[in-house]
């Protein structure tokens, strides 16, 4: 057992990387250039280069990678060029609500999945069983970054019960953060 887990890790290494390398390559190739978005319409050439600089693009992409990799390993994610933070921060601020999301999206699957077994079950060979079973395979079948939006539309858009923007601080109408 613990041979296997040790392989599995193994095999996770040359994964994260080519996850990294996808994502670096991604920043890279999207047209035009990050710096631009930050920058006012008439910043001097002098400070482009600075921030060219100071972010480091004034390197080639082999360093680029390896040194944004080196620091990641080390657990320097870098800062934000939106924000102005460090990476890790924004980071570490967004994981409650995505543990919070995760956990109600884990509780919610498992009623429904648990429901829809019953009924399936209870209804056997039936056209209750058969709209029950196409139901939970249509559940794990479609995108949940699709099912997501849609459900934003019918919930917050169509139906009115839920604020389009997310969770935000209770009483506030100020979504922009979202």
């Amino acid at each position: 057992m613990i041979a296997f887990l040790l392989r599995r890790l193994i095999y996770t290494l040359p994964i994260m990387l080519g996850v990294a390398l996808v994502c670096f390559m991604l920043v890279h190739l999207a047209p035009g250039d990050p710096l631009v978005s930050i920058l006012p319409p008439d910043a001097s050439g002098e400070l482009q280069a600075q921030l060219r600089t100071l972010y480091g693009f004034d390197r080639s992409y082999p360093e680029q990678f390896v040194s944004w990799v080196w620091r990641a390993l080390q657990g320097d994610l870098g800062t934000s060029i939106a924000s102005g933070r460090a990476v890790v921060d924004e980071v570490i601020r967004a994981v409650g609500n995505t543990l919070r999301l995760a956990v109600f999206a884990t509780l919610i699957g498992f009623v429904f999945g648990c429901l829809f077994g019953f009924v399936a079950g209870y209804f056997q060979n039936s056209w209750i069983d058969k709209a029950a079973s196409i139901t939970a395979v249509l559940g794990v079948s479609v995108p949940h970054y699709w099912l997501g939006m849609v459900m934003v539309i019918v919930f917050a858009v169509l139906l009115g019960w839920l604020p389009p923007g997310g969770a935000g601080p209770g009483g506030s109408g100020d979504w922009q953060w979202t």
